[in-house]
């Protein structure tokens, strides 16, 4: 029992600071440490696509909530340089998703792209 509470606890330690690293990234210094309190870190992840954090509230509405969960991940994805399909990811292998945010949290290849007014490829031929 105690080794499966200090494990939920271990892991999610290990994603609040990927999530930290992301906001810090993106330049919201300021507001990185929502990334540690549970419904706050939801908020942040919509700060960073540059969504009001009143939207947190869609996750109260069935169905819907699933829906607006997909696109919110998508923009996140691209916000961060990733491609929407990682998605999918998301949907069929949840750790493999929870993984793949790990490495890009801590990882010092990951750049946020939301700022920038012409992201690489933009007009790649």
């Amino acid at each position: 029992m105690w080794f499966g509470i200090l494990l939920v606890l271990a892991l999610y330690v290990l994603f609040a600071g990927a999530y930290f690293s992301l906001a810090k990234k993106a330049g919201l210094d300021d507001i990185a440490w929502f990334a540690f309190v549970p419904v706050l870190n939801i908020i942040l992840q919509l700060r960073l696509i540059k969504q009001s954090g009143w939207w947190v509230l869609m996750l109260l509405v069935p169905i819907a909530n699933f829906v607006f969960q997909i696109i919110w991940q998508v923009k996140l994805l691209n916000a961060f340089g990733k491609n929407g399909a990682h998605v999918l990811f998301y949907i069929f292998l949840s750790p493999v998703y929870a993984i793949q945010w790990l490495v890009w949290g801590y990882s010092s290849d990951t750049t946020y792209r939301l700022n920038d007014p012409f992201p690489p490829n933009t007009f790649a031929a």
